[in-house]
């Protein structure tokens, strides 16, 4: 599922080929993707129109018009964006397309069909409306830390909650907890404050380290659980087996050695 790095990637690389580029047509190839708006809505305001800046809160882009509202992109599990001018380059599950003036369209691909496109008039009241917690890579620590204290139960579920903190998935969170050498179970409350910026630090880091890498594991240190996601894998700190665990309905992945047990 596409989590901050990836979007965050995505929008490098909108900004890298559709941006100025005017928009000449808007093709709605499926209906159940757009949310709040409707496809003749959303053709008359993208018609003409212009993607001039992009930002990003969590797992959300934000196209910024220039007629001042924003096209709002979420990828849900599979989705992507694709920049191409010949037919045969194009993606198999077009969902939205933008035909644009240099001949080239920029499709939203969405496979399994749990992303969504919005249509906003305010960036900051859209994140409002859709409860989202502070982005996790512009979070301090102080808020950071008041954050998890809220929480209740295990520290990976608090991390994940959008509401709470947004951009953390499954695949992150694990990577994170495993860089900070804590379990994905352990409680919030039994956190001390030195482990919180551990955490803190770590969240950080590998975000960073992600986008560098362009979300793309290859190029991700050898030093990451994310190239060793698999049971039959060994921890690329101390040798020992990967172990997979079911935490709140999801998988996660640990080093049971590097990642003590607190129960």
């Amino acid at each position: 599922m596409p989590e901050l790095p990836d979007v965050e990637a995505f929008r490098r690389y909108l900004g890298a080929t559709a941006l100025h580029k005017r928009i000449t047509e808007v093709v709605v190839k499926s209906r159940r993707v757009l949310e709040g708006v409707k496809s003749r809505r959303l053709r008359e305001v993208l018609k003409g129109s212009r993607v001039e800046d992009s930002s990003r809160h969590g797992k959300y882009l934000f196209c910024e018009l220039d007629n001042g509202q924003y096209l709002v992109l979420h990828f849900g599990m599979t989705g992507f964006l694709k920049y191409f001018k010949n037919e045969d380059q194009k993606p198999d599950h077009q969902r939205l397309i933008l035909h644009l003036e240099n001949g080239y369209r920029l499709v939203y691909d969405n496979q399994r069909l749990f992303g969504r496109v919005f249509l906003a008039e305010d960036r900051e009241r859209f994140i409002r409306k859709q409860q989202l917690g502070p982005d996790a890579l512009a979070v301090d620590f102080k808020r950071f830390a008041s954050i998890l204290s809220r929480g209740r139960g295990a520290v990976k579920t608090t991390m994940m909650n959008q509401q709470m903190l947004a951009g953390l998935g499954n695949i992150y969170t694990d990577e994170i907890l495993f860089q900070a050498r804590i379990h994905p179970k352990t409680k919030i409350a039994g956190l001390t404050e030195e482990e919180l910026r551990n955490i803190f630090d770590q969240m950080k880091e590998v975000l960073e380290e992600a986008i560098e890498a362009r979300a793309d594991p290859r190029r991700m240190p050898e030093t990451f659980l994310l190239l060793h996601r698999d049971e039959n894998c060994a921890c690329p700190r101390c040798g020992g087996p990967v172990k997979k665990i079911s935490l709140s309905g999801r998988g996660s992945y640990l080093c049971p050695v590097c990642q003590e047990n607190p129960e």
